[in-house]
């Protein structure tokens, strides 16, 4: 697994130089609070998260997210949501959107690697249109030994069933800072490239979030 760590940090550095070098940048932040209730095997979650654009001086977006999901076993669990967004970004768009997400986990001696696909349809009332979209997210963590610091790399790809192309991708270097009694922080550098207008755009993001799990 150490080996598949190295291998995920290397390929999404190689990535990320190649194509800055190609796009057009920008900068902005995504904050975020999440609370998760755990009844066992079942759980509910809640999510608000605002994201700006920009150099940090327009909101793209925020959301609000509740949902709830189940953990099979110690290695899968699946969970669904509600999505309401809105865009200023975008014109003040509107988004309702359905959320199944399936997570698998392989855990050993500190490290973890997690493949998650989430599956989106979103409803969009102002044309009264539907889209429907596929994310495979990709997670390596360690957690450092008597430490509250758990460092990760992630990357994430976003492919439309619609057009069969790609929508855009991210790129994550972070950690989770534990704070003590199920509370957390999630602290992160992400290099987000999406489609614009058909050319390849690119934003520097700095992330926090709060995370309550109880």
């Amino acid at each position: 697994m150490k080996k598949i760590f190295v291998t995920i940090l290397s390929a999404l550095a190689l990535f990320a130089a190649q194509a800055s070098a190609q796009t057009s940048s920008d900068f902005g932040t995504w904050s975020s609070i999440q609370v998760v209730k755990s009844f066992g095997a079942p759980y509910a979650m809640a999510r608000l998260e605002h994201r700006s654009y920009d150099n940090v001086g327009s909101t793209e977006c925020w959301f609000a997210m509740a949902g709830g999901g189940y953990n099979f076993n110690s290695w899968l669990k699946a969970d669904l949501s509600y999505e309401y967004w809105q865009i200023p970004a975008a014109g003040d768009m509107v988004q309702h959107k359905a959320v199944l997400c399936f997570t698998e986990t392989l855990k050993r001696s500190g490290l973890a690697l997690a493949l998650r696909e989430k599956y989106e349809l979103a409803y969009i009332p102002d044309s009264d249109s539907f889209t429907n979209t596929l994310r495979t997210r990709l997670r390596g963590q360690y957690k450092i030994p008597d430490s509250i610091f758990t460092p990760y790399l992630m990357y994430e790809f976003f492919n439309s069933f619609d057009s069969g192309k790609w929508v855009r991708s991210l790129h994550y270097a972070g950690t989770e800072i534990s704070l003590g009694g199920g509370h957390a922080l999630d602290l992160f550098y992400m290099y987000h490239l999406y489609d614009k207008g058909g050319l390849t755009a690119a934003c520097h993001l700095l992330g926090v979030g709060y995370v309550f799990v109880f």
